[in-house]
């Protein structure tokens, strides 16, 4: 039986996973939360509380308005660390065959390695979704459950719930939506976003396209100059439904779940949208949402 002399190191491993494109999640394809790397295991993030507002007009050489200091705090967040091993055995090597390119070889170390390197890359990718989801949300979790940040306590912020009543036909389901983007752009403190867009669970969407109010206006717009329409969207590999509900908000179904471990270590599916629940955020903001990569642990 051969040995093997395995030429990587922990480090060199990380580095090849990164490699390795992510094309799970819909909201790694979205380009939510951008990657930025640190130097650190912690990140320091800035409250200012500074706000923008409209200068008056003066005759030119007038003294112009001294801008109030901007009140400052900061929260210090431990980046959470995600270990995962995959073992290469002697036997899954020793003596099997492989078919490259429709040739039949000796599997190689470099193949296996490889194979394990696409394993590790896709459990990552998925952690990293269920991170982005949780961020969404409000409230991030490892895949065990375990509640790593709950952002509302975080950052000292009020959760904001809007009950959309689906249930009674008389809702004023626009209404619902203006509050929505109401509260999401009111939020944003001098940032920039080129609008709301709200994660939904496939029973939420269904209520609302069902609904009187909402039916009555998408039917209508058909024959209108803003052509509403329900189209599918596959990035990421979800094949959701998504409608610019009155121009306001656009509405992305998020089918599926993600496997996580319940408290008797089984693996379920856990949906990646609650049932008959929504997700609203603001799309296309600056620095507003990041994910923080720490440097590899050695």
């Amino acid at each position: 039986m051969p040995d093997f002399d395995f030429p990587y190191t922990g480090v060199d491993l990380t580095q090849e996973v990164n490699r390795l494109p992510n094309t799970f999640g819909l909201l790694n394809a979205l380009g939510v939360a951008p990657v930025e790397p640190k130097g650190s295991r912690f990140v320091r993030i800035e409250l200012r509380g500074g706000q923008l507002y409209v200068l008056a007009a003066e005759a030119p050489g007038s003294n112009g308005d001294v801008g109030d200091d901007q009140t400052e705090g900061s929260v210090i967040i431990e980046i959470p660390h995600f270990p995962h091993i995959e073992n290469i055995l002697v036997n899954d090597i020793d003596g099997l065959l492989q078919v490259v390119n429709g040739q039949v070889d000796a599997r190689s170390l470099d193949a296996e390695t490889y194979r394990k390197l696409g394993i590790i890359r896709q459990k990552h990718s998925i952690t990293l979704e269920y991170i982005r989801l949780g961020m969404t949300k409000g409230l991030i979790k490892d895949g065990k459950g375990r509640t790593l940040y709950n952002l509302f306590d975080v950052f000292d912020l009020n959760k904001k719930i809007i009950d959309f009543e689906f249930a009674d036909a008389n809702t004023d389901i626009m209404a619902k939506f203006e509050e929505v983007n109401d509260h999401v752009m009111s939020s944003l403190q001098g940032e920039t976003s080129t609008g709301v867009e709200l994660l939904a669970s496939p029973k939420w969407f269904n209520a609302l396209v069902a609904h009187p109010n909402f039916e009555k206006y998408w039917l209508q717009a058909q024959n209108s100059a803003q052509h509403e329409n329900i189209t599918r969207d596959t990035q990421g590999g979800n094949y959701g439904r998504v409608v610019d509900a009155f121009g306001v908000v656009r509405v992305r179904e998020y089918k599926g779940g993600l496997p996580v471990k319940n408290a008797q270590g089984e693996i379920v599916t856990e949906p990646n949208i609650a049932v008959g629940k929504g997700h609203a955020y603001p799309a296309g903001t600056q620095s507003m949402m990041r994910t923080f990569e720490a440097p590899v642990y050695h």
